[in-house]
């Protein structure tokens, strides 16, 4: 064998491992890209991954199985994941349960995450999906959305998906508010739904809930929503002799393992969630709020919002204004008072089925519960508060706020995707490609 002919043969043999090794690599970014297009199989056996409790160096990645099983999480930043085409790190499950809630700690602030979760029974069940860490400082935007159940006669396909696929377009999204009513009953294959609808905005931000009454709602109870108490004309204690009653919430407790009410920063911003549905009040399965209730929370909001520096957005279900009175809840006048004796950025809330703006000494009330649920026209007769400033009846929509803590400023905008033509209907909405902007109004984060 000739040296000519070795070289030869050693110029061919590199020249293959090349062309082995673009071909690799050629097929991962074809893998890579199709990971992230595609839809996952989020069903009532897997539901895809889901984002919560985000800080500046920590997250909770929750996911369901089919069965009780382990799993595993491999992430990196997005901008390693980007240049090499593969996970830097990995963490496993410590427990064999059907919901997981994972924690990662020593995250960057900030930043962009890539992560794929293996669940034990199908590791393919899931493909690459991304959230971003808390800035320390710095502008941030995030999405306020509410009241996604489905109706009598409609699924949340026909409604809420329109809502999630728009806020999934929406650029640099750091994390989702909902102000409670996920699904019309607390049911499991309901909430798959919900998920799956939910696809496409949970692959890329981060959750924050509020629980909201239909958590409660049990579905034996199914023909008698607020929309048809037939056998409860004044939702009152007769209700119990007709129906079941309100369940534990079992698949909301399941699906974020969280207090039912909680805070977190970001950016210096604090941000309280509420708990205003008391199950120890009930209409059949529907916990209204009471005076008592908000007592109990009082103190612990008081102490938070002492503490605020940069300003403070509140969320919970039950409206403190809302149209059909002139006045305010009494049933959360303790909250309302620390509002306006601290001087919060601003409140937001669901449980009316429509977007709803009110100014009260300069602070900024919104009901955004028209994520999905059964809704209707508003009369020139329907009565509200002196502070009322915009009214969005019979839509689909979201509330898109941008904060800049340097200039002490939030920007909210109300975002529409849909007109409906009906209010519990089946009729397909008419759908805004792009979605309208409706309503916008700056505020300032600190009075």
């Amino acid at each position: 064998m000739t040296k000519k002919f070795c070289r030869n043969l050693l110029v061919l043999l590199l020249l293959c491992a090349v062309c082995i090794c673009l071909g690799d690599c050629a097929e991962k970014k074809a893998d890579l890209k199709t990971d992230i297009k595609t839809e996952t199989k989020t069903s009532e056996d897997y539901w895809a991954p889901w984002v919560t409790e985000t800080t500046t160096d920590s997250a909770t990645i929750n996911w369901r199985s089919k069965a009780k099983e382990s799993g595993e999480i491999s992430y990196a930043t997005t901008t390693y994941f980007n240049q090499h085409h593969s996970l830097e790190k990995e963490t496993k499950t410590h427990t064999v349960a059907q919901y997981q809630h994972v924690h990662l700690t020593g995250l960057e602030p900030n930043t962009s995450y890539t992560y794929w979760v293996k669940p034990s029974g199908d590791a393919s069940a899931f493909g690459y999906r991304t959230f971003r860490t808390m800035p320390a400082s710095g502008p941030f935007t995030f999405v306020v959305i509410g009241d996604t159940r489905e109706g009598v006669d409609y699924p949340e396909t026909k409604r809420f998906k329109y809502v999630a696929d728009a806020v999934a377009n929406e650029p640099n999204v750091l994390f989702v508010l909902h102000d409670g009513d996920f699904c019309r009953h607390d049911y499991e294959p309901a909430w798959a739904t919900f998920f799956q609808c939910a696809d496409s905005m949970l692959a890329k931000s981060a959750l924050f809930p509020a629980i909201g009454n239909h958590e409660y709602h049990e579905r034996k109870n199914k023909d008698l929503d607020e929309e048809n108490y037939h056998v409860c004309p004044e939702r009152c204690a007769p209700c119990n002799q007709n129906c079941a009653p309100a369940t534990g919430a079992v698949n909301y407790n399941s699906a974020f393992d969280m207090p039912l009410n909680y805070s977190f920063d970001c950016a210096g911003v604090r941000f309280i969630v509420l708990n205003s549905p008391d199950p120890n009040s009930t209409c059949c399965d529907d916990p209204h709020t009471t005076l008592s209730f908000s007592e109990e929370q009082a103190p612990w909001l008081e102490q938070l919002l002492k503490e605020n520096n940069k300003g403070v957005f509140t969320i919970h279900h039950h409206p403190i204004w809302d149209f059909g009175s002139v006045n305010s809840s009494a049933h959360l006048e303790p909250w309302e008072s620390l509002y306006h004796k601290y001087g919060i950025s601003a409140n937001f809330v669901g449980h009316t089925h429509t977007y709803q703006r009110y100014d009260i000494s300069g602070i900024p009330y919104f009901v955004v519960g028209n994520g999905g649920a059964p809704t209707g026209e508003v009369s020139n007769s329907t009565k509200y508060a002196a502070g009322i400033r915009k009214v969005l009846p019979m839509e689909l929509g979201y509330v898109k706020v941008t904060v800049d803590p340097a200039n002490n400023t939030a920007t909210a905008q109300e975002i529409t995707v849909a007109k409906l033509t009906c209010g519990q209907c089946k009729d397909e909405p008419q759908l805004y490609n792009p979605p309208v902007v409706e309503d916008t109004v700056t505020f300032p984060l600190k009075h």
